[in-house]
């Protein structure tokens, strides 16, 4: 699998509001993303890559915790 970079110009329209969202969150998960944005799991899981390629979120822990 490639290593890609985060690419602001290739982000999603929603990524600001959804990283806005994010923020107010314990847990971040992709059914939640798209049934709050009313978007395709496949898309709220692409935003979460991209939430976690810019640092604004770290990985998921083995505990489902972020930091």
């Amino acid at each position: 699998m490639e290593n890609k970079t985060f690419d602001r110009s290739n982000r999603d329209p929603l990524f600001d509001e959804v990283v806005a969202y994010a923020r107010g969150q314990k847990r971040l998960t992709a059914s939640g993303i798209s049934e709050k944005f009313c978007i395709g799991f496949n898309r709220a899981n692409r935003m979460i890559r991209q939430i976690e390629e810019s640092g604004v979120l770290t990985q998921k822990e083995s505990n489902n915790e972020r930091i």
